[in-house]
């Protein structure tokens, strides 16, 4: 049975003949079988369907994992814990304790490292990717799995890991919200509105927007539970949290009227979900308000906010670039080095698109 088969007999087995967007999205990404994430098949670089930061360069791990020291001996945490949720290839984590092995080999030698991954072909990747590396080293295939068996003192890092959570959809009308539904039609899957799902009404309620009619949102019910695992596998340290997204004010936006829905296919983008279905990258931007808030909730403590350029300049990103002499681009090792550094920085691309939050947990003042 194919995925677009098995969305179809779902919505059929409904009393209302329709599934909500956010359970279509569930379905389409993390289907134990078809979902986009679970499939054997690159997602991330020339082979698959887009680029992500940590795809431009190692120099981008090698940053963070500077950070990420300086975070512990800020804490004076001396054995220490390096989670990377959804870490795709593991080429991240592998550049990190690379990189933490060549500056500080006395850490490097107390660490654990800890991955949580859902999909079984990238924990497979992650795993071949972190075969030389001697050290502690498990797997759990979800935050709240890993905190029933952790409780850890270092750091928790993810890149691209919340803007995949399956998200509701609402849209305002001439009587109010209204949940986007999707149902089978003539010409295949098509969305309808009808009466939003209890739990969405309600956090909803509690916002009070004031938008126009005829404004789309997406709401991350999700978010709050993801805060409280965080918190319950940290008992001390950091987490670092990047993504592409923005405060609830700007994210809520009207000129922002359609949402922020966006599908990712062969490196070509579009706003149709209901193509290409378990083949493709459905993303939305994050809410980084709610993330704060349920991190507050929780224990976590807002340290750091800020666009991605700042933040590696700050951890000294434009200290890696290499002098150099070499004039062609295509065999230079300093050159490419130095056109990631560019990249990872440039305020109209990856620098200005991605923000970074950093939360603290038990850390002295």
């Amino acid at each position: 049975m194919t995925m677009i088969e098995l969305i179809r007999e779902e919505i059929e087995s409904q009393p209302e003949k329709a599934i909500t967007f956010a359970r279509f999205m569930e379905l389409a990404l993390y289907h134990d079988t078809h979902g986009y994430y679970m499939v054997e098949q690159p997602k991330v670089g020339k082979a698959g369907d887009f680029y992500t930061s940590a795809s431009v360069h190692p120099v981008f791990a090698e940053t963070i994992a500077d950070a990420v020291l300086a975070l512990w001996e800020e804490a004076d945490i001396t054995s220490p814990v390096l989670v990377e949720i959804g870490g795709g290839t593991g080429a991240v984590c592998r550049h990190m304790l690379e990189r933490i092995r060549e500056c500080k080999p006395e850490i490097y030698k107390e660490l654990t490292v800890i991955l949580i991954e859902a999909s079984p072909y990238h924990r497979k990747m992650q795993q071949e990717a972190l075969q030389w590396h001697e050290g502690p080293k498990r797997w759990y295939s979800s935050v709240n799995e890993a905190a029933k068996h952790e409780e850890i003192e270092g750091v928790i890092f993810s890149n691209e890991w919340l803007d995949a959570f399956p998200v509701h959809i609402v849209e305002k009308t001439k009587s109010g919200w209204q949940e986007v539904w999707v149902r089978v039609g003539q010409d295949g899957l098509e969305e309808c509105l009808g009466e939003m799902t209890p739990a969405l009404g309600e956090y909803l309620c509690g916002l009070n927007l004031k938008l126009p009619i005829g404004m789309r949102i997406e709401i991350n019910l999700a978010l709050e539970q993801a805060a409280q695992d965080v918190s319950c596998l940290l008992k001390k340290g950091f987490v670092i949290t990047i993504d592409y997204g923005d405060l609830q004010e700007e994210l809520y936006h009207p000129s922002r009227k359609n949402g922020t829905l966006m599908c990712y296919h062969r490196h070509q983008a579009h706003t149709n979900p209901y193509i290409n279905i378990g083949e493709q990258d459905l993303t939305t931007h994050v809410n980084f308000s709610a993330w704060k808030e349920y991190g507050e909730k929780a224990g976590l403590q807002e340290i750091d906010y800020m666009r991605q350029d700042r933040f590696l300049m700050r951890n000294g990103l434009l200290h890696k670039a290499v002098a150099h002499m070499d004039r062609d681009p295509f065999t230079s090792v300093a050159m490419k080095r130095n056109r990631a550094i560019q990249q990872l920085i440039d305020p109209a691309g990856l620098g200005g698109r991605f923000w970074v939050m950093v939360q603290g947990k038990s850390i002295r003042e």
